[in-house]
């Protein structure tokens, strides 16, 4: 994810759990506890965990963020 994106949208990661199952998957980002698939914000939906980074969907634009 570029980094401008990151700042406008305000993304802080503060905790991430990763497990070969997906329904045990936690990701933290400004303090809200989340799953693959839940909505971050309208427009903003965190696809997929993974160890040390997570995909988001913005707005229909698919982003990695690392973490």
């Amino acid at each position: 994810m570029p980094e401008e994106l990151r700042r406008q949208l305000g993304l802080q990661v503060t905790g991430s759990i990763y497990s070969e199952l997906p329904a045990d998957r936690m990701l933290i980002i400004n303090g809200q506890l989340l799953r693959e698939r839940d909505k971050l914000a309208e427009g903003i939906t965190l696809e997929r965990i993974n160890p040390k980074s997570a995909v988001l969907n913005v707005r229909g634009q698919r982003y990695t963020m690392g973490f």
